[in-house]
């Protein structure tokens, strides 16, 4: 009797076990992440001159406020209600 390999693939367990441990391997790899910011956005993470006035304003009414010497303009306000409900 005569046997041959015909129509059989010859397996080789160690190469293959050697195969599934390189693409585990690969798959395990760690990629670094990388994080850029814009330049939008590095100008957005100060504070503008408008934002540290307002600050300083508010600052200001709560130490009125605070103190009890803080004054409501009637007028101002009154005018300043008008003139946000008109537009």
């Amino acid at each position: 009797m005569k046997i041959t390999n015909v129509g059989l693939n010859q397996v080789n367990p160690y190469k293959r076990n050697q195969q599934q441990a390189e693409k585990a391997q690969q798959t395990t790899k760690t990629t670094a992440d990388q994080l850029e910011i814009s330049s939008a956005a590095k100008s957005m993470q100060t504070k503008s001159s408008i934002e540290v006035e307002q600050a300083d304003r508010v600052a200001a009414i709560k130490a009125d406020i605070e103190a009890g010497t803080y004054k409501v303009d009637a007028k101002q306000l009154a005018s300043n209600i008008l003139n946000y409900y008109r537009i």
